[in-house]
């Protein structure tokens, strides 16, 4: 509700950015060094992440602000009221997977540091991960388990430690190593064919924009109106974590074998308590992020009525925790060894959606929702459609996918020649858009009265 929306753009702008900074950051800059050479991959990060936070952010926050609606709930128009539960498996999943990366992150940094001081023996080192791991999630599920609240209170301290300690890191890493070696320092994986690797870095800082779809519209919900959350989200989802992601870039290109982690680093050029400072970071980011993430997985199930109902904030928290200590428990190193095909799957899934809702949103509903609609589950309400399921939004969506794996291979990183041109996101999401109105102009008495032509609008309100 209007008096629900509470936050500031300050406020906003912590919570987003306490959101964003987090050691994926490493993970992803370390992966545009594979390609990109310092100067060339900073400039691409940068204007690639708020390339891709405009897609977002024109599919979530208008709605989100106008209706106070988050992620699950804004899908029902597109997906119908029971089609929306695949936007609750989406978002599940993937802020689950974001968890686990940061969770097992710290756990490997925590375990590394452990065994250089020698409290733990490097046999223990595994042991000594999964237990590191499951503290810092517990300490994450006691945070927000008391209620989103938690996210407002906390998110300027986290914000302004994990920022200060982040530039710290660049500057001590730049210093100690010297920006003339940073500088001719060459990307390990390199194909020799600069459009090619240039296109790829774009294509994985647009697939990390596209994975905050989730994010925003549960953080933005509580903003007071749309312009209002243009810079805070800007600002603090985009700027902030690609500048983050310099960190991984540099340490990438300097430390080939780090996966763009500076801890190691740290530790070879300075020692213990050069490195203390890093792992701090670490922890306070992946601990605030974290928060977020769940936040949004336990939001997304409580949309759910049949769900609600049986399960309490604290119950769905739970669950959220639950997951993740399964994968850290059970397969922590297969699901990270495999993180770059879980980046570019969020662009598969989630650039189509963007434009799926962009195109009905904007084009089909001129940015006018059925409220009842939106909250009614029975049949016959707005967004019923087939039993519930709106067809042309899945066909759809099947589309985007369809072009996105033509162009480029999630799994196996392999690319059509014509991927070196463009990346793979933004065809798919042109496509799906372009799709959806062709198929709802097709069915206009499905989508009322704002999706008809203007003639047959006049002869609807003659008649």
């Amino acid at each position: 509700m209007s008096h629900e929306r509470n936050w500031s753009p300050r406020a906003l702008f912590f919570s987003s950015a306490q959101a964003a900074v987090a050691t994926w950051c490493f993970i992803i800059g370390g992966f545009v060094a594979f390609y990109l050479p310092a100067v060339q991959g900073s400039i691409v990060m940068i204007v690639s992440m708020l390339a891709g936070m405009f897609l977002v952010f024109l599919a979530t926050v208008p709605m989100a602000t106008r209706y106070g609606l988050e992620a699950v709930r804004s899908t029902r128009p597109v997906f119908g009221t029971r089609g929306s539960l695949f936007a609750v498996a989406l978002t599940f999943l993937f802020t689950i997977g974001w968890g686990t990366t940061l969770m097992i992150f710290s756990g490997k940094s925590a375990a590394l540091l452990l065994v250089t001081l020698g409290i733990v023996s490097e046999t223990n080192g595994p042991t000594a991960q999964t237990v590191s791991s499951l503290i810092c999630l517990l300490v994450v599920w006691a945070l927000i388990s008391r209620g989103p609240g938690i996210l407002r209170r906390v998110g300027v301290i986290v914000a302004c430690s994990v920022l200060a300690l982040g530039i710290m890191v660049i500057v001590v890493i730049v210093a100690k190593v010297g920006w003339g070696a940073l500088l001719e320092a060459k990307p390990s994986a390199a194909s020799g064919n600069k459009l090619l690797d240039y296109t790829t870095a774009i294509e994985l800082m647009l697939a990390t924009a596209l994975s905050w779809w989730p994010y925003v519209g549960g953080m933005t919900r509580f903003s007071k109106s749309t312009s209002k959350s243009v810079r805070p989200v800007t600002l603090g989802l985009g700027l902030a974590l690609a500048i983050i992601c310099l960190i991984g870039l540099y340490t990438g290109l300097i430390f080939p074998d780090s996966g763009g982690n500076p801890l190691p680093g740290l530790l070879e050029i300075g020692g213990v308590w050069l490195a203390l400072p890093a792992f701090a970071f670490i922890i306070v980011a992946n601990i605030g992020t974290a928060m977020v993430g769940t936040y949004t997985a336990a939001l997304s199930l409580k949309q759910q009525p049949a769900i609600d109902a049986r399960l309490s904030w604290r119950g769905a928290t739970t669950v959220a925790g639950l997951t993740v200590a399964a994968v850290i428990v059970f397969v922590a190193e297969p699901f990270y060894a495999n993180f770059g095909t879980f980046l570019t799957l969020s662009a598969v899934v989630f650039g189509p959606l963007c434009g799926l809702q962009i195109a009905d949103y904007f084009i089909i509903r001129k940015q006018r929702l059925d409220l009842d609609g939106l909250y009614n589950d029975g049949a016959g309400s707005a967004y019923w459609y087939w039993k519930g399921m709106n067809i042309p939004g899945f066909v759809s969506m099947a589309v985007g996918i369809v072009v996105y794996f033509l162009l480029l291979d999630p799994i196996t990183f392999a690319s059509s020649p014509v991927f070196a041109f463009t990346t793979a996101t933004l065809p798919s999401t042109l496509a799906t858009a372009v799709a959806y109105v062709i198929l709802a102009r097709l069915q206009p008495k499905a989508y009322g009265p704002s999706a008809l032509p203007l003639d047959a609008k006049n002869a609807l309100t003659n008649s």
